[in-house]
């Protein structure tokens, strides 16, 4: 097969790209050589920004990848409005200018912290999600202030081509996690990465595939339930502070379980009408209360904690016997609620196979979803679909992902 035959034997490439630029002549240095290219994320919790630094080998379907730089930083005094606009707050279109180009000018100060001496091939922005009810979503980003600091080709919003397919326009990181967790895919069983953001979305990876292009084969994600976003409302209400510092709170407290068994069927509710995580507001208002009737504030959190850690479970286990999936026998867990020790002891309490934090396994788990959304910029890049029909919905066939700005330096390539 020919570099310009597409990402595998027949398939046919999905790219906004002509097989006239650099990147896709015959014996371009792509195939041996890395590549490398950051991703930015910004979750729906609004906690702050994440950028990774891949360093990527291969090509489409064979992609593999691995972390080789992550920056954090939090997103300061953004912060309020960026939650103020998600929780749909009246702004004046100057406020959501500024707000964005601001966003933007973060994004490339923290790129210029973690690129180093490298040579990107592209910048991939996930931008900050303010709303998501599919068909519709934005995630507000001005990306020119990376494209200037960058020197490479800069995309953003990666969740559109999905969603004018009819997808939910989430997950959208599936393919990245059959990339980024290649190595650690476990024979003749199922790996279930758990990603606890302010909305959990699972990764089911079944066995090791026979053929190294068919690592895509039977990938299926999902969105859960609500996580941080619950936590987190509740420990602002109840203590005060954006959120419990490592469930240190929570570990002190003891659950309700009938109130606790309240709240997870509300929350199961939520994944069985198939809600894709948005800006969070669900069962904001009804996890205060119950947190709130409590004996006291640690009972109140260790109470939701307990509710999300069994209805993640629930989520888990009803999919995959829904989809035919075999259980997972191993659950990795990532994100930013990796921190957060009640909530890992109550995951662990909730199943028999192992758990696992993402670290464990040399994939930090607070850059695990800014590297997938670098490796979805590559993949977009050499025109391989970012997202399967099973797990966003979307229709066949798909369409070229992303808009992208600064192409011209791809002549430079």
């Amino acid at each position: 097969m020919s570099v310009d035959a597409g990402t595998s034997p027949g398939d046919d490439r999905v790219s906004a790209f002509p097989v006239t630029v650099p990147l896709f002549k015959p014996g371009f240095r792509r195939m041996n050589d890395p590549r490398y290219a950051v991703g930015f994320m910004t979750g729906t919790s609004v906690d702050g920004i994440d950028a990774a630094v891949i360093e990527a080998r291969g090509f489409g379907t064979t992609l593999s990848a691995r972390i080789v730089d992550h920056v954090h930083a939090p997103l300061d005094d953004l912060r309020p409005a960026l939650t103020a606009f998600a929780r749909g707050e009246a702004m004046t279109a100057a406020q959501i200018t500024r707000l964005s180009r601001r966003f933007g000018e973060l994004h490339a100060e923290l790129l210029n912290r973690c690129r180093g001496e490298r040579s990107l091939a592209l910048v991939a922005a996930h931008g900050q999600t303010v709303t998501h009810a599919p068909p519709d979503s934005l995630q507000l980003l001005d990306p020119w202030p990376i494209v200037r600091e960058a020197a490479c080709p800069v995309v953003h919003d990666l969740r559109g081509a999905d969603l004018a397919g009819g997808g939910a326009g989430a997950p959208i990181t599936p393919r990245a996690d059959a990339v980024l967790y290649h190595d650690h895919r476990v024979p003749e069983g199922t790996l279930a990465i758990v990603n606890l953001g302010g909305f959990v979305n699972v990764t089911v990876l079944p066995d090791v595939p026979e053929i190294e292009t068919e690592r895509f084969v039977d990938v299926e994600g999902f969105d859960c339930c609500p996580c941080n976003h619950v936590l987190d409302a509740a420990a602002e209400a109840l203590l005060g502070t954006p959120f419990d510092v490592d469930g240190e709170v929570a570990m002190a407290g003891t659950p309700d379980a009938e109130a606790a068994s309240r709240l997870r069927d509300s929350i199961s509710g939520l994944f069985q009408a198939g809600r894709s995580g948005g800006d969070g507001d669900e069962m904001r208002e009804h996890a205060i209360e119950i947190a709130r009737s409590a004996a006291s504030p640690a009972d109140g959190l260790a109470t939701l904690h307990h509710a999300v850690a069994s209805s993640l479970i629930d989520c888990i286990e009803s999919r995959c016997n829904d989809r035919g999936i075999p259980r997972p026998t191993e659950l990795v867990l990532a994100g930013g609620g990796v921190l957060n020790r009640r909530l890992v002891m109550e995951i662990e309490g909730r199943t028999d196979c192992p758990v696992r934090v993402s670290d464990e396994i040399d994939v930090p788990a607070q850059a695990r979803e800014a590297a997938a959304m670098a490796i979805l910029g590559l993949l977009a890049l050499d025109g391989v679909p970012i997202t399967d029909p099973t797990s966003t919905g979307r229709r066949e066939p798909p369409i070229p992902v992303g808009r992208w700005c600064g192409l011209g330096f791809l002549d430079k390539a």
